[in-house]
């Protein structure tokens, strides 16, 4: 059989886990060795930031009384339902979507989890992902050949001759950061607006239950904290869900 059960982390840690696992393959020499390589390993980044935008936003969809009402009219795949069952069915509600451009990305985040994509810190990574997109176009539905229309999305230079997608080892590498930049981007804002939500809006609420909000808190720390960066980067490692929270009750004077 095909498949082996996955015993998932944080969606942040699912996606850095995933992606870094990758990169060992992405050497200069095996790059050099296989003219497809880079492209495949760029695919495997691109599925792995899908797969943290869907598990995150059904983390979301579990805690978010606001997302829950905007998503209440959304439908799901029924077969999504019988598979992950009651306990884990909001993760159905992602399957047959996409998070593979720019615009597909603002208009879920709006629409499904109320979270406004601004300018002042997405503009540049949604930019930069939406480059890697095109070029996952290419590679998934024409055989590494990039199409006209994403050829002048990327802005490249135009010629007689077809452009084949051709990754060496320094453009794998930008093209994986810029991944890495809005998914960590989007885990820490979201992160914060988490914070913002729970200390305020959600309070005012008549379905805020004031015993469950230690309970609440420790669920958006626990899926947006990632242990694979915390633990490399050591003026990180100081800080703690309590010293977070203590921070987020001084800040709304809670």
């Amino acid at each position: 059989m095909y498949l082996s059960d996955a015993n998932l982390p944080s969606p942040v840690d699912a996606y850095v886990q995933y992606t870094r696992s990758l990169l060992r393959f992405g050497t200069p020499d095996h790059l050099g060795q296989n003219e497809h390589l880079g492209g495949l390993l760029l695919l495997g980044a691109v599925s792995a930031a899908e797969g943290y935008f869907r598990s995150i936003f059904s983390q979301v969809l579990e805690i978010c009384p606001m997302s829950r009402e905007a998503s209440a009219e959304k439908q799901i795949n029924l077969g999504g339902v019988l598979w992950h069952g009651y306990s884990e069915f909001r993760r159905s509600a992602f399957e047959h979507i996409t998070f593979c451009s720019r615009e597909d990305l603002k208009r879920h985040s709006r629409a499904y989890i109320c979270f406004d994509l601004k300018d002042s810190y997405f503009k540049d990574p949604l930019s930069e992902f939406d480059k890697v997109c095109h070029l996952r176009h290419g590679l998934i539905h024409n055989g590494g050949i990039l199409p006209g229309r994403n050829a002048v999305q990327v802005g490249a230079k135009p010629g007689r001759s077809p452009k084949r997608i051709d990754l060496d080892f320094g453009n794998l590498q930008s093209l994986i950061a810029a991944i890495d930049t809005l998914v960590l981007t989007f885990n820490r804002e979201l992160f914060n607006e988490m914070c913002r939500r729970w200390a305020t809006s959600w309070r005012q609420r008549n379905d805020w239950d004031g015993a469950n909000a230690s309970r609440i808190f420790n669920f958006i720390w626990r899926v947006h904290f990632c242990k694979e960066l915390h633990s490399q980067r050591p003026g990180k490692r100081n800080i703690t869900r309590s010293e977070c929270l203590n921070k987020i009750v001084s800040q709304y004077d809670l």
